[in-house]
């Protein structure tokens, strides 16, 4: 493979430091690539795709934990440019249309977080990291595809596909569930429980068992041009009615979220639904069987923009026991996969990046040698990061999971979703647009005791609007937080303090002041003396 222009000026640079090289560029590899520059690193990005724009395309939700970072690399201003603010979000019942109620996040708590939510698309979202990146020196190679990887040696390397051999101190597995960095884990990987989380293991999201049929979760992630929208008079209140208007449906074994994606306006849906896993069609108009009228005019208005809609089943991954071998660390979905369409998607896979830069700073080793002293502990780095990242992205995957199964409720008796659509309503008729959070008390409607009357409102009621932020819904089986006045916090104010509040730099910095200055620092003040280390004169 021709080696570009860019690329060997990268690396005549002088060999003081740690050269890492990124499987993977879209976004979770390319926010590596920015953190690791900062850090000092020199960085190679190898992605597959021909062109940065060849990912599949769809709207993205930017949450506040993921915006703060962005902000915190100088690039708000651009964010801005790309990006709209929602304001608020309206659910509505999936075979109905009817209203169930508005939520509308606080924006002086938010404040709070330092972020603020935003949308946009992936494309855009992956070319804005991808100028910054650059920008910054890092090197980007498309139509780069791996096919080997050595972790364990003194000198870690990536096999390109037509045979190309690079080298590098770091190598970080940053392409996908499916990507090769998972499964090279999971096989190599020690200690591993490959039964459980060998890639190979797909599961569908829980769906229903009737007899030998067995129905899954399909997914359909679609983009609607706005002047189609604008131009149907039954939907233009979907861009209109309200700026930056978000849009839940929620039904049984069906649900929907849209939203109007970035500057340019157009309408994301992400449809999900039961469908029989055998000879039925797995098209988008099988799946929308049953919907409200306006689902059912977006997907012919789907229909019109791509010629072939087709439905991808929901495979649930677990969590990796392990995400580190020798000196490759996977991250983002390769690491902890979430539902397509999940509103903590990118943001998981950015601060990912954020901590494991942050655990390679240059201050932490308080030493111009940064890459001689840091070199052999990079495993230990990697399983620090492991151990500080591990339990907030399985908890935050069990979040996600609740959200789609609470949208959807496969499985779920009449009686279940009539009391989750019953307590909405209730709030609904409370305080019309809800102001989250709110400390209040939470009706826990799984209560397996179902002897209170649950009459249905059939009564539709067109003239209110709804607001629903998706990252506020949620199993509510969950138990509500105990506030130290004994009140119970509702799940949003969870959501403020868990996930959105999260400082990935102060995690890493957390772990240098407990643990890294006594494992690391102390022996690494030491005179080092390795006659066989030479600083980069492995690298390419």
């Amino acid at each position: 493979m021709a080696i570009p222009e860019q690329h060997n000026q990268l690396i005549t640079q002088p060999h003081g430091r740690l050269h890492a090289i990124i499987i993977g560029g879209s976004i979770t590899g390319l926010s590596a690539a920015i953190a690791l520059r900062r850090a000092g690193f020199r960085v190679n990005v190898l992605e597959k795709d021909v062109t940065v724009t060849e990912e599949l395309d769809g709207g993205c939700r930017i949450a506040p934990n993921l915006y703060k970072i962005l902000r915190g690399w100088d690039l708000e201003s651009e964010l801005r440019k790309v990006s709209s603010k929602p304001e608020t979000i309206n659910m509505l019942s999936y075979e109905s249309g009817s209203y169930l109620g508005s939520i509308r996040w606080d924006r002086e708590v938010l404040k709070e977080t330092d972020g603020e939510f935003g949308l946009t698309t992936y494309s855009a979202l992956r070319s804005l990291l991808h100028r910054e990146a650059v920008s910054q020196g890092v090197c980007v190679q498309f139509g780069a595809k791996v096919v080997a990887l050595e972790t364990r040696s003194s000198s870690p390397s990536v096999t390109l596909e037509d045979g190309e051999i690079l080298r590098a101190d770091l190598l970080v597995g940053a392409d996908g569930v499916n990507g090769l960095t998972r499964e090279y884990i999971s096989t190599h990987g020690s200690p591993l429980d490959t039964q459980q989380t060998s890639p190979s293991r797909k599961r569908t999201y829980k769906g229903v068992e009737t007899g030998e049929r067995n129905k899954g979760l399909k997914l359909e992630i679609v983009s609607i041009p706005k002047d189609l929208i604008l131009d149907n008079s039954q939907l233009a209140y979907l861009i209109t009615r309200r700026e930056n208007d978000m849009f839940v449906w929620l039904g049984h074994e069906h649900s929907a979220i849209g939203f109007p994606s970035g500057q340019s306006g157009d309408f994301s849906l992400c449809f999900y639904g039961l469908e029989l896993e055998s000879r039925q069609s797995r098209d988008l108009h099988h799946i929308l069987r049953g919907a409200e009228p306006s689902l059912l005019k977006l997907s012919r208005l789907a229909s019109q923009t791509s010629s072939s809609l087709k439905c991808s089943p929901i495979t649930h991954e677990n969590v990796l026991d392990t995400w580190t071998d020798g000196s490759l660390v996977v991250i983002g979905e390769a690491a902890h996969p979430l539902p397509p369409g999940s509103a903590q998607s990118c943001a998981l896979s950015v601060e990912d990046s954020l901590v494991l830069a942050r655990l390679f700073s240059p201050q932490n080793f308080r030493c111009p040698f940064h890459a001689r002293l840091s070199t052999p502990y990079i495993p230990t780095l990697l399983a620090a990061f492991q151990s500080i990242r591990y339990p907030h992205c399985a908890s935050v995957q069990t979040k996600e999971v609740g959200i789609i199964h609470y949208m959807t409720m496969p499985g779920a008796s009449d009686a279940e979703r009539n009391i989750r659509d019953q307590g909405m309503r209730a709030r609904r008729d409370t305080m019309e647009i809800a102001v989250v959070p709110v400390p209040l008390e939470i009706v826990d409607y799984f209560e397996p005791d179902f002897s209170h009357d649950m009459e249905e409102e059939n009564e539709e009621d067109d003239d209110h609007q709804v607001v629903y932020e998706p990252a506020t819904v949620r199993h509510t089986s969950e138990s509500a937080v105990k506030a130290d006045d004994g009140l119970e916090i509702s799940p949003e104010w969870v959501e403020i303090t868990e996930v959105f509040g999260y400082q990935a730099e102060d995690e890493a910095e957390e772990w240098w002041a407990t643990w890294g200055r006594y494992q690391i620092w102390t022996e690494a003040s030491e005179p080092v003396v390795d006659n066989n280390w030479t600083a980069s004169s492995k690298t390419t």
